[in-house]
């Protein structure tokens, strides 16, 4: 029988000077900078300084680019302003896992706040006392400067291989359309099989390519092509018929017009991959790019639509969207424009 919990009310906490807070973050960095080996090292900085951590604020998986969405930051400095820290400091692996801001000012301004509240941050691991000495001041905004750098280095990295990667026929990343498959390949090119949703490869020499799906989805795939470009159908009306025989999208969910609109414009069912169509570099807002910035490999495998019915969908997609966008202005703006350049109008211009 084990022994009744005992809860010691009469013991003495130890004092503010003593007590200390940890933040600790993880992204998808390197194995080194695990939650738990952030807290192994910053324990160990904790017992020579003879300090008690008494706080943790964490953000596992989280980018360290900027502040939203970091939960443990936020609730940090939201406590340090709100004067709800126990504590008098607050122990960090390095400087990285405080962020790598590309505006190294702000990792400055998180620091401040707490600064100015007699809260002194410790960077653990960094080679340097972080006391406000001319070569500390210097040696922390340099590693700030190169945290914020690597994060910009890597990106391109990341960015080029993935272009490398389209260049030579091979699937990026992500679900497959509905219709189609991925398909694993090793390393001499060879199919190992069909990737399930989710799964994904386990060596770095493997590769993916998307590969026809089973037949009664192509089926459905170039029954919307025709709908839309032989019958004349709207995106709207195709999702409600397909709906309505309960026939569902990739992800096992209702059609809606926006997804028969982007099966409409997916080039993969021509077997043509299109990369970079859309970016969004270092965690800012997601832009669409001209087409000289997309990265593409026609006919990098077997197409399920055939490329004249595909065309025919473009040409149509095209004068619904612009029919639908343009005002009577903006279309007499346009009508203008054309005057301009060529001095006249007529049926062919």
């Amino acid at each position: 029988m084990k022994a009744p919990l005992v809860v010691r009310k009469d013991l003495s906490q130890p004092p503010r000077a003593a007590r200390a807070a940890q933040y600790v973050r993880m992204s998808t960095d390197a194995q080194k900078y695990s939650l738990e080996n952030q807290a192994a090292a910053i324990a160990a900085y904790a017992a020579r300084r003879h300090l008690s951590i008494v706080q943790t604020y964490s953000d596992p998986g989280r980018s360290g680019l900027r502040i939203a969405g970091r939960a443990g930051l936020q609730e940090l400095i939201r406590d340090v302003q709100l004067g709800r820290a126990d504590f008098n400091c607050v122990l960090v692996y390095d400087i990285t896992r405080w962020g790598r801001f590309q505006d190294v000012d702000e990792s400055a301004y998180y620091e401040f706040i707490c600064k100015q509240a007699g809260i002194h941050i410790h960077y653990c691991a960094d080679d340097f006392e972080n006391d406000d000495s001319l070569a500390s001041i210097v040696l922390k905004n340099i590693k700030r400067v190169a945290a914020a750098d690597f994060s910009k280095q890597l990106s391109k990295k990341v960015f080029q291989g993935q272009c490398h990667v389209v260049t030579l026929g091979y699937w990026r990343g992500g679900p497959a359309a509905y219709g189609l498959r991925r398909m694993l390949l090793d390393e001499a090119g060879k199919p190992k099989g069909v990737l399930q949703y989710g799964q994904r490869k386990n060596l770095k020499s493997e590769h993916i390519t998307l590969v026809p799906g089973p037949a009664s989805e192509q089926k459905v795939v170039r029954r919307i092509f025709r709908a839309f470009a032989d019958k004349k159908k709207s995106r709207t009306q195709i999702a409600v018929e397909l709906n309505a025989k309960g026939i569902r999208n990739a992800r096992g969910k209702l059609w809606t017009s926006l997804t028969i609109s982007n099966t409409l414009k997916n080039e993969a069912y021509i077997g043509n991959l299109v990369f970079n169509r859309r970016s969004q570099k270092m965690g800012e807002q997601q832009v669409s790019n001209p087409p000289e910035m997309w990265v593409r490999k026609d006919n990098a495998f077997k197409p399920i639509v055939a490329p004249r019915l595909f065309a025919k969908a473009q040409r149509r997609r095209r004068q619904v969207e612009y029919g639908r966008m343009m005002t009577d202005q903006e279309m007499l703006n346009r009508l203008a424009a054309l005057y301009r350049k060529k001095g006249y109008l007529s049926l062919s211009s």
